[in-house]
């Protein structure tokens, strides 16, 4: 007799997650979850008393994939042009998640990413670190990164516009320059600040260059 599948609240939230980003949040259900694991009801209604509890674990599970996207990166910490590109390149990858995320039923999300005692606070010390802004002027200077970079990854997410990865990288560069130089202008930012920015963009092209001549 073969060995009976032990269901735990883990396997059902990546099931839950796996129907949400193949049909949407609409398609879960006690029935459709089961059929998914491979199992009867029974597991699920044991964990859960309410389908309700169970979409918002599945939620949680997106929510947290998002977290650790943001801060990806190549390198001990990420950039804060890194922050930036995650974000569109989440919107690329997972449509469906991003738009839940930031959704009028999730508007908390949003404002989770602009808190500056929230999950971004990782991201305030990167802007902080990099330009010396204190943590206040940090997140205004998150907030109107954010609108822009926003912007692009909603009509990536709602598939309106195509860019490649360099196209974004241009565009998040321009801005974070254009951003610098208005935070030079008010005092906020020593023009040392904006130098290191070009010289590094500079290099980037470079290896750009280079990458495609081998």
């Amino acid at each position: 007799m073969p060995a009976i599948k032990k269901i735990n609240k883990e396997d059902i939230v990546k099931a839950c997650m796996e129907i949400i980003r193949a049909e949407g949040i609409q398609s879960i259900n006690a029935r459709r979850v089961a059929k998914e694991l491979g199992c009867s009801t029974q597991p699920i209604y044991y964990i859960y008393s309410n389908i309700n509890e169970m979409k918002a674990d599945a939620l949680k599970g997106i929510s947290i994939l998002f977290d650790e996207a943001m801060l990806r990166s190549n390198y001990d910490k990420p950039a804060y042009k890194d922050i930036g590109r995650n974000y569109i390149q989440f919107a690329k990858d997972e449509p469906v998640f991003f738009k839940i995320l930031f959704s009028s039923e999730m508007h908390e999300k949003a404002y989770a990413f602009l808190d500056i005692t929230g999950p971004s606070k990782a991201i305030y010390e990167t802007i902080s670190s990099q330009t010396g802004l204190s943590e206040e002027d940090a997140k205004a200077f998150h907030l109107k990164m954010w609108l822009y970079v926003n912007g692009i990854a909603n009509l990536v997410a709602n598939d309106t516009c195509s860019f490649t990865d360099e196209e974004i990288d241009k565009l998040l560069g321009e801005q974070y320059i254009s951003m610098l130089l208005f935070e030079i202008n008010r005092g906020n930012i020593d023009k040392q600040v904006l130098d290191n920015a070009n010289k590094n963009r500079l290099i980037m092209k470079g290896d750009l260059y280079n990458e495609r001549q081998t």
